[in-house]
């Protein structure tokens, strides 16, 4: 199976194991669990669908469950919008810890970016690609929903910018922190656009040696 068929396949289905737990714990255990799944495979939905093209059915045949038991956690397909753009949000927290630390060499920082982000697209490549999908499908609807995507991305911006700031401080730092992103991105949407053609490594390697030659 190559990595395009185990991207259309969504999320695997793996139960956190519950042992050894009392009555009340066990059961709040298999609900937080069974949230999480809910989640994971809306975030995989929307990330290739769209929110709107996205229906509670889709998710739920999707983890085999009924409508009524994905309604019995989420009253709303927008209570499962808010809980996932919460935690892509949180997909950001590796990168700022990264930034947080005082890089005086600009290419290692670069490279220490891009180790965190192929860590993330072999494991979590819905995290990356869900966001950007999302932002562009209500950029052009200003409402609470943009405005948590826009606070998400403007974490890891406030920190890439300080962190180019202190190696070198220029007016378009803050500019060229929103183009990294968004590059990163696109990154991770042509790896799977050109799965069998070109490798995730290969496409990182290019996309290091860019920045890298015209810092």
């Amino acid at each position: 199976m190559n990595k395009q068929e185990q991207m259309d396949k969504g999320p695997a289905d793996k139960p956190d194991p519950i042992t050894k737990l009392d009555p009340v714990n066990k059961k709040e255990a298999k609900r937080v669990a069974t949230k999480k799944r809910i989640r994971e495979t809306a975030t995989h939905l929307f990330a290739r669908l769209g929110y709107h093209k996205t229906t509670i059915q889709d998710i739920a045949y999707h983890i085999g469950m009924t409508t009524g038991a994905v309604f019995h956690h989420y009253n709303s397909k927008a209570d499962i919008l808010e809980d996932v753009v919460a935690e892509l949000d949180q997909s950001f927290d590796k990168y700022i810890a990264f930034l947080e630390k005082d890089h005086l060499d600009y290419k290692k920082m670069i490279q220490g970016m891009m180790d965190i982000f192929m860590g993330r697209f072999l494991t979590q490549p819905d995290t990356i690609i869900a966001l950007a999908s999302l932002a562009a499908e209500f950029s052009g609807i200003r409402g609470p929903v943009i405005l948590k995507i826009q606070a998400a991305y403007d974490k890891f911006v406030d920190a890439f910018e300080n962190a180019l700031d202190k190696i070198s401080k220029k007016k378009t730092n803050r500019a060229a922190a929103i183009c990294f992103i968004s590059s990163l991105q696109g990154v991770a949407l042509q790896a799977l656009v050109r799965d069998g053609e070109m490798d995730i490594e290969d496409l990182v390697q290019g996309f290091t040696s860019l920045l890298a030659e015209n810092h």
